[in-house]
């Protein structure tokens, strides 16, 4: 099965709600994320997701962990590391002309640089574009209205 990758931002802000799309084509609430293009980290990818779906700027938040380069930067560098990694199955798409494939998922935690950011949907990638909070998640239908994997992951994210 071919399988693409992709990166998510689970954008949490100081009252602590999460920004969600109800995505154009699956009808569902989901995180701004997309497909890394070529030459562009998973962290970029979801930076640019965010601005490109929603019109907000995000600070990419990665777990702890020490820096393997420090003793030579020329070396490298660290990437933020990701709070989750996943392998969802896509359908098939007949108006994609697409086949049934897989996305290996970088799941990230974000925060907006300014709150104050007017939100800006792309209107190709959804239909609704708003700030929900926990409770709000807790209501959602996970047979219509989001998908389990991300409905269980908001309220985990959202104590």
């Amino acid at each position: 099965m071919p399988r693409h990758f992709t990166a998510t931002a689970f954008v949490v802000d100081s009252q602590n709600r999460t920004l969600l799309l109800k995505h154009r084509r699956l009808s569902r609430w989901m995180p701004p994320g997309g497909h890394i293009d070529p030459d562009e980290t998973p962290e970029e990818t979801a930076r640019r997701e965010c601005r490109e779906e929603t019109g907000l700027d995000v600070e990419i938040i990665g777990d702890a962990q020490g820096d393997l380069f420090t003793r030579n930067p020329t070396e490298g560098q660290m990437l933020k590391k990701p709070i989750a990694m996943l392998l969802e199955n896509i359908p098939a798409s007949q108006e994609r002309n697409e086949p049934a494939h897989q996305h290996m998922d970088f799941v990230y935690l974000a925060r907006p640089i300014d709150e104050g950011q007017m939100l800006t949907l792309a209107e190709e990638e959804g239909e609704e574009v708003r700030w929900f909070t926990r409770e709000d998640i807790a209501a959602l239908d996970e047979k219509t209205e989001i998908f389990s994997n991300v409905k269980a992951y908001i309220l985990s994210l959202l104590n």
